[in-house]
């Protein structure tokens, strides 16, 4: 993205300012150059990388990809490949900063929608054609929140991570219109497939997640996906024992499939926020739900139970922040204690890699709780590692057999929670989304804590 600032002294390339400006300057592939206008309002321009706006503790935990692609080539004419809902689902538009984004992202609010468009920066007008719509400079009217867009002037703003996308940084809102353009590269082929790679960081709750997210989203498109072999964390022949996940189709080459470098690319944009990662049992082989229905049955039988998901270790040590920023015991035990006492549960089946976390509960709830036995890790076992999988590679040179175990483990907690009358979860996390499916909106009651999101 080029950022627009005043000019100074030193040199660099000249552009002549026009509509297409910033396309002249990411052909170039220069990162700075000086502006000339004809009504000597000249300016800079100075290039910044989209994912280095990225807050480190989310970067890192990308280990190098880019969750916003450069886009250092788009067609802001081609509307087949636009994702224009961003726009059009608000009643007004607020930018308050002028930059190649945001010029770009008004101009399509003014040409494809009715919304009203407000710049902060006078200098708008150097880059828009007068509008009815457009107001530059003027004070901003009393604006109903939930009904309008406004572009900030921070780069944290991601939407995905702060729950809602009404507040965004502008290179996510460009990403969530021009997502599609960072599949197609603009070529004019006839695709049907997708192929889609998951972070080795993601666990199992999350591929299916994403999966059964992505396959809804691309169908719209009639495009097919499938997991591309070796990218995750898991053996191919494990997740296939376990699951039913499309495998690659004999059809599928380079002629007619677009490559997802990584599903965060899908997951950061608005769309993906609209369609629900709706997991039925049937994604289950026969075999596994066999098995865990025999387990269930054996640790829960007809009893009255409360199921508490309560996540711990890499989310505190990765610094999760936003939707992803879990509650702590102290937080739900509250709450957990009035559920318990108005619906008088006979026991709470814990779900938890936390050892902290269970030993707390432990001293709470006594013989009262139940747990499936799994390994599970403090936060002091983390050293320089984030993620519990950087934790088992650690652990384990050889660790497919202990990652299928852990695997097992924590997807019969997750069925186990679907099993229990009610469900409480420390925030949003892949389990928080399997076990609601699973369940299919049959608690008696649900609840999922937000610490980390502003009311």
């Amino acid at each position: 993205m080029f950022k627009i600032i005043p000019t100074a002294d030193c040199d660099a390339p000249l552009l002549k300012h026009s509509e297409n400006v910033f396309h002249e300057a990411l052909q170039k592939q220069g990162k700075y150059y000086h502006v000339i206008t004809d009504g000597g309002r000249d300016y800079d321009i100075s290039y910044i990388k989209n994912n280095d706006m990225l807050p480190d503790n989310y970067r890192n935990t990308k280990k190098g990809i880019d969750v916003y692609p450069s886009y250092l080539v788009y067609d802001e004419k081609d509307l087949e490949q636009l994702d224009l809902s961003l726009l059009q689902e608000h009643s007004s538009v607020v930018f308050y900063e002028l930059n190649e984004y945001t010029i770009v992202l008004a101009r399509l609010a003014l040409q494809h929608t009715s919304a009203e468009v407000y710049f902060l920066d006078t200098m708008a007008g150097l880059f828009l054609d007068k509008h009815e719509r457009l107001h530059i400079g003027e004070a901003l009217p009393d604006l109903p929140a939930e009904e309008t867009l406004q572009i900030m002037d921070e780069p944290f703003l991601l939407g995905v991570m702060e729950g809602n996308f009404h507040k965004l940084s502008s290179a996510p809102a460009f990403h969530s219109v021009f997502f599609w353009q960072s599949l197609t590269k603009l070529r004019d082929i006839d695709i049907k497939y997708v192929e889609m790679s998951i972070a080795k960081n993601v666990g199992v709750g999350g591929i299916l997640s994403y999966y059964a997210h992505a396959k809804e989203i691309f169908q719209q498109r009639g495009w097919q996906i499938f997991l591309k072999e070796g990218s995750t964390r898991y053996e191919d022949r494990m997740l296939q024992r376990y699951f039913r996940l499309d495998a690659k189709p004999r059809e599928a080459n380079e002629e007619n499939t677009v490559r997802l470098q990584d599903v965060s690319v899908l997951y950061a944009t608005y769309l993906y926020s609209k369609f629900n990662s709706e997991i039925d049992v049937n994604i289950l082989t026969d075999s596994f739900r066999s098995e865990m229905d025999e387990y269930a049955e054996a640790v829960l039988g007809n009893r009255n139970v409360l199921g508490v998901l309560i996540r711990g270790t890499d989310y505190i040590v990765s610094q999760m922040s936003g939707a992803r920023k879990m509650a702590t015991v102290d937080d739900m035990l509250p709450t957990i204690r009035q559920w318990m006492e108005e619906d008088r549960y006979d026991l709470i089946f814990l779900a938890t890699e936390d050892q902290d976390v269970l030993d707390r509960m432990r001293t709470e709830f006594g013989t009262k709780l139940r747990v499936i036995s799994q390994v599970r890790h403090s936060v002091r076992d983390f050293g320089n590692a984030m993620l519990l999988s950087e934790l088992e590679k650690r652990e384990q040179q050889d660790n497919d057999a202990l990652v299928e175990d852990n695997t097992v483990n924590y997807f019969y907690a997750l069925y186990l929670l679907s099993k229990c009358q009610s469900f409480m979860a420390s925030g949003q996390c892949h389990g928080w989304n399997v076990v609601n499916s699973f369940k299919q909106g049959e608690f008696k009651r649900c609840l999922k804590f937000q610490v980390g999101v502003s009311k």
